[in-house]
C-alpha cells in the first residue's frame, strides 16, 4: 500500500521545490517526516485524519496487536520527482481505507483449533462470510487524498528547512 501527496503545498513553495535540480534530498526528508507522523498516529489520535471507531464491545480500537503494521511503515522509493511511503502488509489498505472482505474459508493449522463442545468431530475448514471493516486511517490523509492540516504544516516546514539549507549563504 502506498499513498501520494499531490500539490497540497503552497504554490510558491511547490514552485521553488520544482525549480531545484536535485529534489531527492527534499523528498527523502518529506518521506521521513511522513513516516514519523504515521508511526506516531498509531498512539496519538490527534495525528489521524479520522477518529477510529470503537470496537464492538465499546472499547477504544488500537490497531496495534503485534506492532507489525506500525513497524512496516517506511520509505519505499525516492526519485527526483516523488517519494513513496507505504507498507508491505497485505491488510494495510483495508485498515486505512475500510472495505469489505470477500467470503473465504479458514483453514486451521491444527484441526483441534476448530473443535467446539458438542461437535461430532473437529473440522479442518470453516466458511467465513466476509466482514465489513471500517476505515482506521493511520496515514495522515483525508478520504479525498489531501493531507491533514497538521501534517501539511509539518511537511511544509520540512521542505522550507531543507530548501533553506540548500540555498547559498551570503
Amino acid at each position: 500500500m502506498s499513498l501520494q501527496i499531490r500539490d497540497s503545498l503552497s504554490p510558491a513553495l511547490a514552485q521553488l521545490a520544482r525549480d531545484l535540480h536535485d529534489r531527492r534530498p527534499i523528498l527523502e526528508a518529506v518521506g521521513t517526516e511522513l513516516v514519523s507522523i504515521t508511526v506516531r498516529a498509531f498512539r496519538d489520535e490527534s495525528l489521524r485524519a479520522l477518529a477510529w471507531p470503537l470496537k464492538k464491545d465499546g472499547s477504544v480500537a488500537t490497531l496495534y496487536k503485534s506492532g507489525a503494521l506500525k513497524h512496516s511503515i517506511r520509505i519505499i522509493t525516492v526519485t527526483n520527482n516523488s517519494v513513496t511511503v507505504g507498507s508491505d502488509r497485505r491488510y494495510a489498505a483495508i485498515q486505512q481505507l475500510g472495505g469489505v472482505t470477500k467470503p473465504h474459508e479458514i483453514l486451521a493449522k491444527y484441526k483441534a483449533a476448530l473443535a467446539w463442545p458438542g461437535a461430532a468431530h473437529p473440522v479442518a475448514r470453516v466458511h467465513h462470510p466476509g466482514s465489513k471493516i471500517p476505515p482506521r486511517p493511520f496515514f495522515p490523509f483525508r478520504s479525498d487524498g489531501t493531507l491533514t492540516p497538521d501534517a501539511n504544516g509539518k511537511i511544509e516546514a520540512v521542505i522550507r528547512a531543507k530548501i533553506d539549507a540548500m540555498l547559498p549563504k551570503p
